[in-house]
């Protein structure tokens, strides 16, 4: 015949798989108080360990875990290591204590499970599996990927051995698996397992099941990586499919994936499916917004991008004048003070400059320069980047007009600018960022100098650039083929045509090995 505290618990567990979390809560504390009035420890730590699961179900991690503790203290002194109870406690508190990021009071608690488990139920156990990718987990929320490598295979091995290769289990494991590389910048192995993983589980789970969705979203990421665009292309569509369920066709997050494969349409010469996507979220932003938002700007700009590559060339400038006057505008509405709206009013600017630099229209390339100049100068605290843009721009328009002079004294302005910066004083730019600048400023100053004839002085500032560079990025980085090309150039003007076809060599390896 049933106690009384134990049809509470029922009742209890009823009221709590029915969601019922104040009445399950009210419940269980009176089963508590009777089987603490009754002195019986093992039904009080029943009545404990579900009382914390009423709270955490509901998320509040922080009071779950005071119930769990004190039913595992209870446990612990009633109980073998081994047993039943004692393995649901140890899962439960230490799961309170991982979704609190309390990683070092859950670590050993996970541990103590995996001994059990492989003790009573074998070390192939599909238990074992479980155990290992939480140990996995949080080696990874450690930073000790090593580590969480090394428990992600494991498990992914048991779980192949032990479940058929289309459960739910094994596309969980090699999701894990598949996250793992990717942290680890191992695109290739990353994009392989996590194909894998999507293939088990878009047949298992729900169309909007957000583990299908962190999924796709980082595979996608590691095939941009990679470069590879056709599969980018037909995977990209999956992923604003699903975050369109989830948040609603006008989200943030739906408009960038749209943007991602519009500019993947760009890449493979699709313009007229990339144009058909930025005018669709053109319309988006327009009826969100109005005409006159910066959002608006955006996606004027990115369909000059398509013009200009469909060869429309009026068009594209006539779009990118929209979206500057709009930029404008909005900066006027919004004041000076926000920092966000100037950047996109600079980065404005910077894209006309651009593209007239790219159609060679020089001299309105030229003023949009020094407007911008005369803008970012003052606020270089705020815009070292696009300070030392505009600099290095600015100076190769200046030298392609035969205005040496001019670019020189740019260019040594820059290299004081970045000289000024080597002990980090602007907060914006780091000293590894000012050394890459400074590479290809140096780089730009030698390429005018060789036209100029001034061999000696040219090859000083290509050697250094090479040199700042090499440290900067590595010796086989595709990032150095520029200034190795105009090296080279240099050494076959000299006569050393042997060090040059050497030079040339170097830099048709680095672009293999992009490739």
């Amino acid at each position: 015949m049933k106690t009384q505290i134990e049809e509470n618990i029922e009742l209890g567990i009823k009221a709590l798989q029915e969601h019922k979390y104040d009445e399950a809560e009210a419940i269980f504390r009176q089963a508590v108080e009777k089987a603490e009035k009754a002195s019986n420890e093992l039904l009080l730590a029943t009545c404990l360990n579900n009382l914390g699961e009423t709270w955490f179900q509901q998320g509040s991690f922080d009071q779950a875990e005071i119930y769990y503790r004190r039913a595992l203290e209870i446990r612990r002194k009633q109980l073998s290591p081994a047993h039943e109870d004692i393995v649901t406690s140890l899962n439960n508190l230490s799961a309170t204590y991982f979704f609190q990021h309390k990683y070092r009071l859950a670590k050993p608690l996970c541990e103590q499970l995996l001994a059990t488990y492989k003790i009573v139920l074998g070390k192939e156990h599909p238990e074992v599996a479980t155990c290992l990718i939480n140990l996995g987990l949080i080696a990874m929320a450690e930073g000790k990927l090593g580590n969480a490598e090394r428990r992600f295979a494991e498990a992914n091995a048991i779980r192949q051995a032990s479940y058929d290769p289309m459960d739910v289990l094994v596309g969980n494991s090699l999701g894990h698996l598949g996250n793992l590389y990717f942290e680890q910048s191992r695109y290739d192995e990353s994009s392989e397992t996590l194909k894998k993983a999507l293939f088990v589980l878009e047949r298992q789970l729900n169309p909007d099941d957000p583990d299908l969705e962190k999924i796709v979203s980082k595979l996608s990421y590691s095939l941009e990586k990679l470069g590879k665009f056709s599969e980018l292309e037909e995977l990209y569509p999956r992923l604003v499919s699903l975050t369109e369920i989830k948040l609603g066709p006008a989200h943030s997050e739906v408009v960038k994936y749209l943007e991602k494969l519009a500019h993947i349409y760009l890449k493979q010469k699709k313009y007229e499916e990339a144009e058909r996507i930025f005018q669709r979220l053109l319309s988006m932003k327009k009826r969100a917004f109005g005409d006159g938002h910066s959002e608006v700007a955006d996606q004027l700009t990115n369909l000059a991008l398509v013009q200009e590559s469909m060869g429309r060339l009026a068009q594209a400038e006539t779009l990118l004048l929209q979206a500057l006057n709009v930029y404008e505008n909005y900066k006027r509405k919004e004041g000076t003070g926000r920092q966000p709206t100037i950047t996109k009013y600079f980065d404005a600017i910077k894209n006309l400059a651009l593209f007239y630099d790219r159609d060679r229209r020089l001299i309105k390339a030229e003023k949009q320069w020094q407007q911008l100049l005369q803008m970012v100068e003052p606020q270089a605290r705020l815009h070292p980047h696009i300070l030392l843009e505009v600099y290095e721009r600015l100076a190769i328009c200046w030298a392609t007009q035969s205005k040496v002079n001019e670019a020189q004294a740019l260019l040594q302005k820059a290299l004081k600018f970045i000289e000024e910066n080597t002990n980090n004083s602007f907060a914006k730019i780091t000293p590894a960022e000012c050394k890459l600048k400074e590479g290809a400023i140096l780089t730009q100053l030698a390429n005018i100098l060789k036209a100029e004839e001034k061999y000696t002085e040219a090859e000083t500032h290509y050697q250094n650039a090479l040199s700042i560079l090499m440290k900067s990025l590595g010796p086989d980085h595709p990032d150095l083929v520029p200034a190795l090309e105009s090296y080279a150039d240099l050494l076959s003007r000299t006569y050393r045509e042997e060090e040059a076809e050497h030079m040339l060599a170097c830099a048709r390896g680095l672009e293999k090995k992009a490739s």
